[in-house]
């Protein structure tokens, strides 16, 4: 075996050394790896009620699967105490008029299907919904679950406390 060859190899060995040592102090060895491909996470940062029932939902899909997206069955508005105020299901967001929902990104933009409200991963919305009533001053908890009915992955919580004024 020739100098270059052998001075490869080591450095190959090296590396992957180096590479599995991070790995070890970064993420607490190889026993506890989280697969961030599977489970969308909504960030709905930015989100809006006002007192005429108006919902300006901010949402974002920040983890998932980048093939089909994220389905949103249900999104509602909270007390603080937990007690749902108002809900829209899967009839309601499935039937979103494209006038309502304004894509930050042209490409892949969030949308109505059949069933619920598509939100691809990395795209970032403003969903305007309307409450048939108009809303007391006060805080308020906006809250949306997947299709798997979770409202959670990751330590992340798919909700925002908002102030109707």
């Amino acid at each position: 075996m020739d100098r270059i060859g052998l001075i490869a190899i080591l450095l190959m060995i090296l590396v992957t050394g180096v590479t599995f040592g991070l790995y070890q102090i970064n993420y607490q060895g190889f026993t506890h790896l989280t697969n961030y491909s599977k489970i969308p996470a909504y960030v709905l940062t930015g989100t809006k009620l006002y007192s005429n029932g108006t919902l300006f939902l901010q949402i974002a899909n920040t983890a998932g699967s980048d093939t089909y997206g994220g389905f949103v069955v249900l999104v509602q508005i909270l007390y603080p105490n937990g007690s749902v105020l108002y809900e829209w299901g899967p009839s309601q967001l499935s039937h979103i008029p494209s006038s309502d929902i304004i894509n930050e990104f042209p490409l892949h933009p969030v949308h109505s299907n059949k069933f619920a409200l598509v939100v691809p991963l990395g795209q970032n919305a403003t969903v305007i919904l309307q409450a048939p009533f108009h809303i007391q001053p006060g805080k308020y908890i906006v809250r949306a679950y997947d299709v798997d009915g979770d409202y959670e992955s990751y330590g992340i919580k798919f909700q925002v406390t908002v102030q109707v004024i």
